[in-house]
């Protein structure tokens, strides 16, 4: 089939666009919900179950939670594009004069298109995603909204990873993009592809502190959206900027490739990477067990740039543990940290003595003397010793016993040792009681940390008592 060329009136005109604002706001719901009605001259119904989806007449509002200045989501189902932008309009200038928005809500915008009058090679439910990732620049996003890079809430694209274990040669790289790249599927990306078979893409990149504000560049990025979805739709071959797009991302491929199936190669060329076997390190002894710990190895490099540091293999536990790195921009699970600057996906690890922002905890445990900001925690406990602020924590009676500021708190246990300040927002589930707990009762985690002091060769005091379990749960 020969690819159609249209302009970017017919573009856009054959484009339909769905809107979510995030905001928090201390007006009374029902006014709320007069005022929103009369801006969009939509049916505005409200609700706290996410589960439903707006239509064309009717708009959501969902209300979170109760409060003081609860979390509400306007939402506006898909229209054409043209009609859609003064009411994207008029809501915010709503939100500026109304609602507070901070680092955590975002303006959401859903996409399709017609495709009887804009006949594209591939719809979006039959897309290639890969091509759409390379074509996207992000940086144009980011000039307009510089806040939102490495946003827990709209992660980049463009962290696509090789494959390690299959070997493919260098010159065989473009041709094999889409069998090489794994692709980021998940609602905290900047683009969210799950439902792209459906036919709808949901772009993440507009939100932060003051969103509203930006008129001009929202609207700036509604077209920038729509035309690159548009683009990368109708055409069938890669260009060159996106083929030095792929070379680009994976610019050490070839290394890696090299180094995952031969550790001389690791050893000789990621010379700052110090690799320990239960606080053990030897060529040789690194070679035996090379089968074991190269897969986390490299998932750290290459999911969360671990150039430099230290990195044990716990057999006891079979736990692996990063100290004294930077991991920015990851997505790594079954970790333990100390005494690094992380940023990205973490689930199912455990922290201590680590700087935590714009991150996503996932079933994870703040340990000790942990700073947490800008973040989302889901499923996290905290002992005391750390310390969370700007951030936003759902969990499932988890205990928080540290000290917290300027947070969403839903559905947590509070520990008698936690320190709440006034701009804490407290939510419980209705059902339940409040229970006020000592502390963390067991941590399944490493049980022993001498290989942190003989890394340093020097007694480190900051993890000696992070079993200390008599200590920890005394006031």
């Amino acid at each position: 089939m020969k690819a159609k060329s249209f302009s970017v009136d017919e573009v856009l005109n054959n484009s339909r666009i769905g809107c979510s604002f995030e905001f928090y706001s201390s007006k009374d719901t029902t006014f709320i919900v007069e005022d929103l009605s009369r801006l969009t001259a939509k049916n505005v119904i409200v609700t706290n179950d996410e589960r439903y989806t707006p239509t064309f007449s009717n708009a959501l509002l969902i209300k979170e939670y109760e409060a003081k200045k609860p979390r509400y989501k306007f939402m506006l189902d898909l229209q054409q594009y043209h009609s859609m932008l003064p009411i994207i309009q008029e809501v915010n200038k709503w939100l500026k004069e109304s609602a507070e928005t901070t680092y955590d809500t975002l303006m959401k915008v859903s996409l399709s298109f017609n495709h009887h009058g804009l006949q594209t090679l591939q719809s979006i439910s039959g897309m290639n995603p890969t091509k759409l990732i390379l074509k996207f620049n992000e940086n144009y996003v980011y000039d307009r909204f510089p806040l939102q890079k490495n946003s827990p809430y709209a992660f980049s694209i463009k962290h696509v990873v090789p494959v390690t274990n299959m070997y493919i040669n260098e010159t065989e790289i473009t041709k094999n993009i889409n069998n090489i790249l794994l692709l980021p599927q998940n609602n905290y990306y900047g683009i969210n592809f799950t439902n792209y078979t459906l036919g709808v893409l949901e772009f993440n990149y507009i939100g932060g502190k003051n969103y509203p504000e930006k008129q001009k560049e929202i609207n700036e990025i509604l077209e920038y959206y729509i035309i690159k979805t548009y683009q990368s739709l109708n055409e069938e071959d890669y260009y060159k900027f996106e083929l030095d797009e792929v070379k680009r991302m994976t610019k050490d491929f070839t290394i890696i490739q090299m180094a995952y199936f031969d550790p001389d190669i690791f050893l000789r060329e990621f010379k700052n990477l110090k690799v320990y076997i239960d606080l053990k390190t030897s060529p040789q002894l690194i070679k035996t067990m090379w089968s074991q710990i190269r897969d986390p190895l490299f998932e750290t490099i290459i999911r969360g740039n671990f150039h430099s540091g230290q990195f044990n293999y716990d057999s006891a536990i079979g736990r692996y543990q990063i100290k004294g790195t930077e991991i920015i921009d990851a997505n790594i699970k079954n970790f333990d940290f100390i005494k690094c600057n992380v940023n990205g996906v973490f689930e199912n690890c455990n922290f201590w003595n680590t700087k935590i922002n714009k991150s996503r905890l996932i079933n994870s445990k703040l340990v000790k003397a942990n700073d947490v900001s800008e973040s989302y925690l889901n499923k996290v406990s905290a002992n005391m010793g750390n310390i969370i602020a700007n951030t936003f924590i759902l969990n499932n009676d988890e205990i928080l016993n540290c000290q917290i500021k300027e947070s969403i708190i839903k559905f947590a246990s509070i520990g008698n040792l936690a320190k709440l300040d006034e701009t804490c927002t407290l939510i419980q589930k209705p059902d339940n009681a409040s229970k006020m707990v000592v502390g963390i009762s067991d941590i399944d985690v490493v049980r022993d940390y001498r290989w942190i002091k003989s890394l340093t060769m020097r007694h480190d005091k900051g993890f000696e008592n992070a079993y200390d379990r008599k200590k920890y749960m005394k006031g």
